[in-house]
């Protein structure tokens, strides 16, 4: 069968606000391979007539498009409670968004048929070709998450900001639909057994949120958890060294809280393996010492950034605000607790909302 329908799915895609994976300036092959793997080509006979958000088709539209009613909606109604495609409140069909169309295969730990040879084209097109530039970050450097400490991290004297400390984040969130995840990027090199931090982290969970936790818990994925739990959850992990990442906007609606490490995370890795420097926003926070430091580097070994080091002259650690993303994580294990996050203004800061954000993005990628 002809790769039409996929080449059109890929496309679409490209039409969205992240663009689709290419290579040399053309759609990349590893991506449409991808697709054959997501969709059989019965499936890419009617997903090549759905669109990216924020646009959609009704099924009425696809099936006119293809003239098989009952057939066409059989494969809607499949693809949607697997999740590969979206069906949106008001009834209408369109592509996954491109954090979950990249990583359908790595949402479960188990290893499923065709789950290899998914991250091996994963790390053609995502990694070998560049598409984490748009992924983590517009073509401009907008980026798409930022740091977000836990209040535990932050000096008690700091005047703290709605939304700029990730117990509030949650406790303010504007739905009780939060779903814990698994970490699909350290999923993805724990099934193809290139995992570099097995030793220090588990795989962990994603907090999905929102109309992004109803998605997953449709298709099978995660389990559901209170605010209260979900904020027990980040603290362990941060407590382990994980990051905590939000949405790069402050009010609702919101989608996902990020728990990441330096060497599978595919935004973070923008900042620690690959040349992307503004992934991930910082936050308006700096570690800063106090005289007390004993200098004994327990909070360089826990920075994933290696923003910190010792400062001799000053005679404590000092951090490089140039790596620095003001996550906190250093902080935590501080023996004499005088290492906290301090106000740092930086120039750039989250967006106001959604679509402020997508807009941004939208233009960065020419595509408005």
């Amino acid at each position: 069968m002809s790769d039409q329908s996929y080449i059109q799915i890929a496309e679409n895609v490209d039409k969205g606000i992240q663009t689709a994976p290419k290579s040399d300036g053309e759609l990349s092959k590893a991506f449409i391979a991808y697709l054959k793997i997501v969709y059989n080509p019965e499936e890419a006979e009617v997903v090549q007539h759905l669109p990216m958000l924020p646009l959609t088709k009704t099924a009425e539209e696809v099936i006119a498009a293809t003239g098989d009613s009952q057939a066409v909606q059989t494969i809607l109604d499949e693809l949607t409670q697997k999740g590969f495609i979206s069906r949106t409140s008001k009834g209408g069909y369109c592509l996954p968004m491109i954090p979950n169309l990249v990583n359908l295969h790595m949402f479960y730990p188990e290893l499923k048929p065709n789950d290899l040879e998914a991250a091996t084209l994963y790390q053609d097109f995502f990694i070998k070709e560049k598409f984490y530039k748009y992924y983590a970050t517009s073509e401009k450097g907008t980026p798409g998450l930022r740091a977000i400490p836990i209040e535990q991290s932050i000096a008690p004297e700091e005047k703290v900001f709605e939304k700029e400390e990730a117990h509030d984040y949650i406790k303010t969130l504007g739905t009780e639909d939060l779903v814990l995840v698994p970490c699909p990027c350290r999923v993805r090199t724990e099934k193809m057994d290139i995992r570099e931090c097995r030793d220090k982290f588990p795989i962990g969970s994603c907090i999905m949120i929102g109309s992004t936790a109803r998605y997953m818990e449709n298709a099978g994925l995660g389990k559901r958890v209170t605010k209260e739990k979900a904020i027990e959850y980040l603290d362990k992990m941060v407590e382990l060294g994980l990051i905590a990442t939000a949405d790069n906007y402050l009010a609702d609606p919101h989608n996902i809280m990020c728990l990441c490490c330096g060497c599978c995370c595919s935004n973070i890795r923008g900042r620690t393996r690959w040349d992307n420097p503004t992934a991930v926003l910082p936050s308006q926070f700096l570690p800063m010492a106090g005289d007390d430091c004993t200098m004994c580097e327990t909070c360089i070994d826990r920075c994933l950034l290696g923003a910190l080091f010792i400062d001799d002259d000053e005679g404590r650690s000092v951090a490089d605000p140039e790596k620095c993303i003001g996550c906190g994580v250093c902080t935590i294990d501080c023996p004499e607790e005088t290492l906290k996050l301090q106000r740092y203004e930086r120039p750039e800061k989250p967006f106001n909302n959604m679509a402020e954000y997508f807009m941004t993005v939208a233009s960065d990628n020419g595509r408005l």
